[in-house]
C-alpha cells in the first residue's frame, strides 16, 4: 500500500511539473512581496500589529490559549482555501482565480514572519520557527499540490472546449481531482492539529526561556 501511494504521488507530480512550478514560484513571490511590504507600512500601523502581538505573547505566558478554538479557526481557514481552490479547479476561472489564492497565502506568510524578525529580532526569529513553521510545512505543501491539480484541470478545460461538466471525460477528471483534494486535506487536517497543539507548547517554551 506504501509503495503504491508513493508511485501514485510521483505519478501525480509527474504529471503536473509545470504547474507545480508555476504555483510554487507564485507562492514564493507573494512572500517577497508580503515581506517588502513592512517597510512601507507607517508607524502607527506597526504600532497596532506591536500591540496585537504583545497581548499574543502574554496570552502565551498566562496559558491561555484555548487549543480547540486554534484548532477550529484553522480548520475554517484553512478548509476554506481548499474547498475555494476545488471548486474553481473544475472550471475555467480557476485559471485566475487558483493563482491569486497562491500569491495571497505566500504574501500573508511573508508579512508575517517579515514583521516579527524585523521588529522582535532574535524572539520573532525562535517565534517563526516554533510556531509558524511547524504546521505550515504540512499545509502549505498540501495546499500547493491541490491547487496545482486544481490549475491542470482549469487548463484543460479551458484547451477542450468539448470537455462539458456533463461528459464522462470531466466527471472522469473532477473524480480524480476531487480523490487528490481529499488526500492531501488529511495533511491540512493533521498541520491544524499541530498548530493548536503541539506549536503553542513549543510558544510557551520559547517564551519562559526568553524571559
Amino acid at each position: 500500500m506504501y509503495n503504491g501511494m508513493k508511485r501514485w504521488l510521483f505519478k501525480q507530480f509527474q504529471n503536473n511539473f509545470i504547474y507545480y512550478f508555476i504555483i510554487t514560484i507564485l507562492f514564493v513571490l507573494g512572500i517577497a512581496i508580503g515581506s517588502i511590504t513592512i517597510k512601507i507600512l507607517d508607524m502607527e500601523q506597526k504600532d497596532r500589529i506591536i500591540m496585537f502581538l504583545n497581548s499574543f505573547f502574554k496570552s502565551i505566558e498566562g496559558n491561555t490559549f484555548e487549543n480547540i478554538s486554534i484548532l477550529k479557526q484553522s480548520i475554517i481557514d484553512n478548509f476554506k482555501t481548499i474547498v475555494f481552490i476545488w471548486i474553481t479547479g473544475t472550471i475555467v476561472i480557476g485559471l485566475v482565480v487558483i493563482p491569486i489564492i497562491i500569491l495571497f497565502r505566500g504574501f500573508a506568510m511573508g508579512f508575517t514572519v517579515g514583521f516579527l524578525v524585523n521588529e522582535y529580532g532574535i524572539k520573532g526569529l525562535f517565534f517563526c520557527i516554533l510556531g509558524i513553521f511547524p504546521h505550515n510545512l504540512l499545509i502549505i505543501p498540501s495546499i500547493i499540490s491541490i491547487a496545482s491539480m486544481g490549475m491542470a484541470l482549469s487548463i484543460k478545460k479551458f484547451r477542450r472546449k468539448d470537455l462539458r461538466i456533463g461528459s464522462k471525460t470531466f466527471q472522469s477528471n473532477a473524480i480524480n481531482y476531487s480523490i487528490s483534494v481529499l488526500f492531501f486535506s488529511i495533511f491540512v487536517l493533521i498541520g491544524c492539529l499541530v498548530e493548536a497543539y503541539i506549536s503553542p507548547t513549543f510558544l510557551r517554551l520559547l517564551h519562559s526561556n526568553l524571559n
